[in-house]
């Protein structure tokens, strides 16, 4: 009798400390997890169709146009597989750029590198990591 109300305490106990719910726990119940991002973070804008005017030599801070850099891959076809994964998840159109020996993932694009920061800031909240880069 009293191993039975031992195991029915542990048990109570083991219940009580397991808590809410998680997102793990969601994903085992085959249920996908699918951050929400805000309309701000939606861009369509074709990078490789803008074209950056030179400057008179002086750089000035907002100078510049600045993109997104999500990653850089040595493979085409891993490139073309981590564009449509980051363009899904971003809502960004993203470019694969060539620059020997890799294939760069970039999208968006601002006139500011605050602005630009900022973007990169709150993709990492949805564990999007970004380098800003200067296109020149």
């Amino acid at each position: 009798m009293q191993k039975i109300s031992l195991l029915i305490c542990l048990a109570a106990i083991a219940l009580s400390w397991a808590g809410d719910p998680t997102d793990i726990d969601s994903l085992f119940r085959g249920k996908e997890y699918k951050p929400e991002l805000s309309s701000s973070l939606r861009d369509t804008t074709d990078i490789s169709a803008l074209a950056v005017s030179k400057g008179s030599g002086k750089e000035s801070k907002g100078n510049g146009y600045y993109v997104l850099q999500f990653e850089a891959v040595g493979d085409f076809d891993a490139a073309q597989r981590r564009k449509a994964q980051i363009s899904a998840s971003t809502g960004y159109n993203i470019q694969v750029v060539f620059d020997a020996p890799f294939y760069k993932l970039r999208g968006g694009g601002w006139t500011s590198r605050k602005a630009a920061e900022d973007k990169a800031r709150e993709l990492s909240i949805y564990n999007i990591n970004a380098l800003v880069v200067k296109l020149k």
